[in-house]
């Protein structure tokens, strides 16, 4: 009886021990999986369009006066700001100015005399000494050379101010892109002398299609990248194109700060669109290629939580790298993302991660 008791005994120790052992394994039997880090991204959509730099409006000097034209820089020359550009003749003009001048003193003289005259009169009047036709006839010699010296210093004003616009100075640093008038012809007022096409800045227009624009948030949350630097948005188009469906951008550049642009160029500009519509759970990651997984239509990745144990998320595909994907999801920067060993995963279930060394 004691034998069968103490085989008993030994059997039951070796079952509990194998089960124990048992146990053990399966609590230490985790998938092994390879995993990468989530990174950072800026919280923008980066949206390339294309652009050509279009001729600026043009600074078109024309004639003031009726003078000759004497000067004119040739076409093609380079004119900085303040530089003469264009001079007709004077002559004619300064004796004109001299005439009014001449005029003015001689109104000037008779305006004296008939206030002094009426001032005489109006008080022999008192006596009944003067009529009042007479008195009223002073009054309106004084009134008509008032008005005619006013309106000679009007003429003078308008006389100097042609005067100095028979020298014609460049407002900006400009190109001679045309003549249209030749030394030693005389010009009306009014008449073209030549045309300067503006090279301090650049006027940019970008095309972008229609469905993707929203006005409000391209003026609010955009911002634009040319050549790495910033520039900034003038206008919006109001009219699509009728064969492309697209809307113009339209911005000014500094040639100072964009020096290769030119004149029909053609380029791509970068548009950063701020993500602030997005609820404050989702951010805006970059993760490897290798951790996304398609099901049916849905995009997802398996995420290894602080347990080790994996947990599926979705996510939206919103940009593609080389070797990674922008997405919007839950996913925060430093997640762990399993790249390799998917088969097979089931949620919550336990992992072995090892990090996926950078190649």
């Amino acid at each position: 009886m004691r034998n069968i008791t103490s085989k008993y005994t030994v059997t039951l120790k070796l079952s509990l021990t194998i089960l124990l052992s048992s146990s053990k394994l399966f609590a230490t039997d985790r998938i092994p999986v390879l995993v990468e880090p989530v990174d950072s991204w800026n919280q923008f959509i980066s949206t390339n369009v294309y652009c050509s730099v279009a001729m600026p409006p043009l600074h078109q000097i024309s004639s003031h006066a009726e003078a000759e034209l004497t000067h004119v820089k040739p076409t093609g020359s380079i004119i900085r700001a303040g530089e003469l550009a264009a001079k007709q003749d004077d002559f004619y003009l300064n004796q004109e100015i001299e005439i009014i001048r001449t005029d003015i003193e001689t109104t000037k003289i008779h305006l004296n005399y008939a206030e002094e005259e009426l001032g005489r009169l109006v008080k022999l009047r008192v006596s009944d000494m003067v009529s009042p036709s007479h008195l009223n006839n002073l009054k309106l010699d004084v009134d008509t050379h008032r008005l005619t010296k006013q309106r000679l210093e009007e003429q003078l004003k308008i006389a100097e101010y042609r005067l100095k616009k028979l020298k014609h100075f460049a407002q900006a640093d400009s190109q001679v892109l045309s003549i249209e008038a030749n030394p030693g012809e005389r010009l009306n007022p009014g008449q073209k002398i030549m045309q300067l096409l503006p090279i301090t800045t650049a006027q940019v227009e970008c095309s972008i299609p229609e469905e993707h624009l929203d006005k409000n948030d391209i003026e609010r949350n955009s911002s634009f990248k040319l050549e790495g630097q910033d520039i900034a948005l003038r206008n919006i188009s109001y009219t699509v194109h009728p064969e492309t469906q697209n809307l113009n951008l339209y911005f000014e550049a500094s040639r100072e700060k964009f020096q290769s642009l030119l004149v029909g160029q053609r380029f791509e500009m970068t548009v950063l669109t701020s993500l602030s519509s997005m609820s404050q759970q989702e951010l805006i990651t970059k993760i490897p290629s290798d951790a996304v997984l398609l099901e049916g239509h849905q995009y997802k990745v398996w995420a290894v939580n602080s347990d080790k144990r994996i947990v599926s998320k979705d996510i939206q595909i919103i940009d593609t790298l080389q070797n990674h994907f922008i997405v919007r999801s839950t996913i925060k920067p430093g997640d762990l993302l399993v790249v390799k060993g998917h088969e097979g995963l089931e949620p919550n279930q336990a992992v072995s991660p090892t990090r996926r060394t950078a190649t």
